[in-house]
Formats: C-alpha cells, structure tokens, sequence
C-alpha cells in the first residue's frame, strides 16, 4: 500500500515584503487620517470665526441702538481689553466679546479679529478663513461692516 506523503512546510513568522506591505499600507492610512483630521479642525475653526463675527455684530447694533453711534477705534486687535470690547461689556450689550480661535500669528497671517470705527455710524471688521469652506466668504481676509 502506498501512503500519500503530504510535505508540509511550517512557515513561522512573515518574510520581509510581507511585512514592508503592511507598514506602507498603515502609513498611507494614518496619512489620509491626519490630513482629513487637520482639515476637520480647520473646518470648524471658521464656521467658529463666522459666528463670532456676526455675534460681535449684533453687540455693536445693540450698542449703535443705545447711543446713536458705534464705539471709536483707529484700529486694534480685538482682545477683550480693547477700547470696542470694553464699551460693549460696559454699556451691556455683551458679556463677554469672542476672541480668534488661534488667536495668534502663524506664518505671516495673523488669525486675530480687528475692529476699526473712526466714523459714528461705520466700523470694519476683518478676519481671516483658513478654508474656502464657508459659503460667500473666501479664503484668506474677510471683513463685514453694519
């Protein structure tokens, strides 16, 4: 009688490429994650911005409506000690003005609100957008007024 002779060859472990493959797959992964996770955030930061922005003008239209003009500013970073700031929580008409998310410089922008009034009924605020993600506004400088 003859016996089928099955060779069977254990292989312990991966070879090499094998294990190359699977650390490139995971890095591309880990690759798209990062970038979409930092594109998310971006994302978020300027709808933020937007919505701060339209809270700080409905401040200044409450305070433009209790004292016929907006608050004077040649122009500075609001901060929450700035001259804007400081009329708006005095006269009541916020409790607290909203700062930038980063609220610093990075690279040559500088992600801060800016307000200017030199006129009693104008004023300017500008802002920058990381993304071009928010519906009628651009990437880079925005600025609104009343």
């Amino acid at each position: 009688m003859i016996k089928n002779k099955v060779s069977l060859s254990t292989r312990q472990g991966f070879t090499l490429i094998e294990l190359l493959v699977v650390m490139a797959v995971i890095g591309l992964l880990a690759a798209i994650a990062l970038f979409s996770i930092d594109n998310i955030k971006s994302k978020s930061r300027d709808t933020r911005r937007v919505a701060d922005v339209k809270s700080i003008q409905e401040g200044l239209a409450m305070y433009h409506n209790d004292n016929q003009v907006y608050p004077i500013s040649a122009g500075e970073f609001i901060a929450g000690d700035d001259t804007m700031s400081e009329a708006l929580e005095n006269n009541g008409a916020m409790n607290g003005v909203p700062v930038d998310p980063i609220n610093d410089l990075v690279g040559a922008v500088t992600y801060k609100y800016y307000y200017q009034s030199t006129q009693d009924n104008d004023y300017v605020i500008e802002y920058y957008l990381e993304t071009d993600s928010i519906q009628g506004r651009s990437l880079g400088l925005n600025s609104v007024g009343p």
